[in-house]
């Protein structure tokens, strides 16, 4: 097994989504299993994770874009697709690798890629609880762990409309502070003038 890039995972108080791929059940179900667990003993409750299943890999994308517009700090994406003897492997895996990418993007979430693409049913078993590792739980684990991140960067840096906002309220307090003046009615002789007779000038006019 490779060695992994190993981060602080902490899924306490996170929700996170997960559609798990019906098609090679064998394998995707063994990956759902480590995802969960991966979840779980980060902290996760497993009441805050929320799953759905999907026919086949296609369908990944429709309910990845549904789940990432819920109130979700991740969502998990887990399939295998085993090439045949057509091209129909490369057609499914390039526009759902694509389609999963944009909608991470779009709605600013991580979207963690668990799809296989295999040549054989014994590569996914390998990368399923075998001698490669377990895709889900490395999935769940980048989704926690970019989840974080985006955590951090919203307490960390304030957003940029927000801060502009706030200089040009600031701008404007300086510029009345600099310009308050007082309106006095005065006599030629530089005295004030009565109120009374202030009150009979504004009837005249």
């Amino acid at each position: 097994m490779r060695d992994i890039p190993r981060m602080n995972i902490d899924a306490t108080g996170l929700r996170i989504g997960m559609v798990t791929s019906a098609y090679h059940e064998e394998i995707t179900a063994r990956m759902r299993e480590a995802a969960i667990t991966a979840f779980v003993e980060a902290g996760g409750q497993e009441d805050d994770l929320y799953e759905v299943a999907a026919p086949g890999a296609f369908e990944l994308v429709v309910l990845a874009d549904a789940l990432a517009r819920k109130d979700l700090d991740g969502v998990v994406v887990l399939g295998c697709v085993i090439k045949g003897d057509t091209m129909h492997d490369q057609y499914i895996c390039n526009s759902t690798s694509q389609m999963l990418a944009h909608i991470s993007f779009e709605h600013e979430i991580p979207v963690g890629f668990g799809l296989l693409t295999l040549f054989s049913k014994e590569q996914g078993m390998d990368r399923a609880g075998g001698e490669k590792g377990n895709k889900g739980e490395e999935t769940m684990n980048a989704v926690i762990a970019t989840a974080l991140g985006l955590q951090a960067i919203e307490e960390d840096l304030p957003d940029a409309a927000l801060r502009h906002l706030e200089e040009d309220d600031l701008d404007e307090d300086e510029s009345e502070e600099e310009y308050e003046y007082e309106v006095v009615e005065e006599y030629e002789d530089g005295e004030e003038a009565p109120e009374e007779e202030l009150e009979y000038e504004e009837e005249e006019a």
